[in-house]
């Protein structure tokens, strides 16, 4: 895949400060075998050097990222994926996959030199390849620097999580993309957001949590069908609902 190598995240259009939602691919490392892992995740622009995100512990974008601290951000236009990544369950159905394997490529370091420590422990050099998604239009691979503990309030309660901040290795556009989510894209995308805090609220046993979530998420599906023939959207419909279906398994 031919690409426009960076290594400022404003070539691709992100602006300091904003909120952007991306696909955060991870990796674990089993007999110097790269195992990829992809979760939907919010990040943002510090400064042209430096991003921010905050995984939830016991996760395993949080337990990657603390043990080797690669990560690529991946700019991915078809809503279905951010489902495909965000929705995973042990007791998922056979419809409900996994992020597979087919949909990874793997990316050289260009400057190697920015994480030859991350490595030092590994006898395979080439593992230095990071694991990104075929589909995105843009790629930024980043080396974790530094890590606070943040205290975040929203209506799961109190909830105490991690702030990576991120240093940039480099920025990758593979093409042109002037994607902007469409209201049915933005709903699912709103949706699967809501399903992950859904699961948090049945583990905490919270029944008027998981009503009031359950209520919006239906009222987002129903708003979803009314704009009709989105099949990316209406994809994510059907597999936020599988997902549901087997949390209550």
């Amino acid at each position: 895949m031919s690409s426009t190598f960076q290594t400022n995240p404003k070539s691709i259009g992100l602006k300091e400060d904003y909120l952007y939602e991306v696909l955060a691919t991870t990796f674990s490392i089993n007999n110097n075998n790269i195992i990829p892992n992809t979760a939907c995740m919010g990040i943002r622009l510090i400064d042209n050097s430096s991003i921010t995100l905050r995984p939830y512990p016991n996760t395993s974008t949080y337990n990657n990222l603390r043990s080797n601290k690669l990560i690529t951000l991946n700019f991915v236009d078809d809503i279905y994926l951010y489902a495909l990544a965000s929705l995973k369950d042990l007791k998922r159905s056979k419809n409900v996959k996994i992020f597979p394997e087919e949909f990874y490529d793997y990316y050289k370091i260009k400057n190697k030199e920015k994480i030859k420590e991350v490595f030092k422990n590994h006898s395979n050099s080439e593992i230095v390849s990071l694991p990104y998604i075929k589909q995105a239009w843009a790629m930024i691979a980043c080396v974790a620097r530094g890590e606070e503990q943040i205290v975040k309030n929203d209506d799961l309660g109190e909830l105490r999580v991690i702030e990576f901040t991120l240093s940039i290795i480099s920025c990758d556009k593979f093409k042109e993309s002037f994607k902007i989510f469409n209201r049915a894209e933005n709903l699912a995308l709103e949706a699967i957001i809501l399903a992950t805090k859904l699961k948090v609220a049945e583990e905490k046993e919270d029944k008027a949590l998981v009503q009031k979530i359950e209520q919006k998420i239906e009222d987002y599906f129903a708003e979803i069908r009314r704009f009709g023939k989105n099949l990316s959207a209406l994809k994510v419909v059907e597999h936020v609902k599988d997902y549901i279906k087997n949390l209550k398994d």
